[in-house]
């Protein structure tokens, strides 16, 4: 082989390289972005199948898979509009595992910054069911809270969250081997909320954690 022969070999293997390392890059950059946008979070290593689903007012439930479809699903809320959800999880490992299900980051995004509209949602009757058994959630306070003539719900988000900005939606149940759960809730828009303050905030809601310990 010639000395010509042998540079062009030597540059095309170069280039080869180059392509390659750069396609791997947007490969895994891709990935990585697609990850930060789930909205189902499962921490810990444990096989299980999670669904997500939610109607409004009654409708026909649909699957939230990203941030963006809760919050597009939350926004243009009108007072008395009721969320229904139902987490679903199937336990695929191989011994029994018990999870907590959390909402992260729920946080109010308003111009009008003192017209919170977590004061404004709240938790139906403080309940969550487990494959239809209640459980009431927590109060951080059970001092009732009034805000420009609106008395509001104990079980606001406002007073369900911890200093992380998460609720606990269920925490500690057990799932056996190849069992399902259904852990449903609802969360309404304060039928009582009239001023206008509150028409341009949304109810932003990061993700759902679902934490799995042996």
């Amino acid at each position: 082989m010639n000395h010509k022969s042998m540079s062009v070999t030597i540059i095309m293997f170069i280039l080869s390289l180059l392509v390659f390392s750069a396609s791997s890059f947007a490969w895994f950059a891709l990935s990585d972005t697609s990850r930060v946008n789930e909205f189902v979070v499962p921490v810990n290593n444990y096989e299980a199948e999670i669904v997500f689903q939610v109607r409004k007012n009654g409708g026909s439930y649909s699957t939230i898979t990203t941030e963006a479809e809760m919050t597009a699903f939350l926004n243009n809320s009108l007072p008395g509009d009721l969320f229904d959800f139902i987490v679903t999880i199937e336990n695929l490992s191989t011994s029994s595992v018990v999870a907590s299900i959390y909402f992260n980051d729920v946080t109010s995004d308003n111009p009008n910054a003192s017209y919170d509209m977590r004061n404004v949602f709240y938790i139906v009757d403080g309940e969550v069911s487990v494959n239809a058994s209640v459980n009431n959630l927590p109060l951080n306070s059970t001092i009732p809270l009034t805000f420009e003539g609106q008395t509001f719900s104990n079980y606001r988000l406002n007073n369900l969250i911890d200093a992380s900005q998460d609720i606990t939606i269920i925490a500690n149940v057990n799932i056996p081997i190849s069992q399902i759960v259904f852990i449903e809730f609802s969360i309404q828009m304060d039928p009582n909320t009239s001023k206008q303050e509150y028409q341009a905030g949304i109810m932003r809601i990061a993700s759902l954690l679902a934490v799995f310990d042996a």
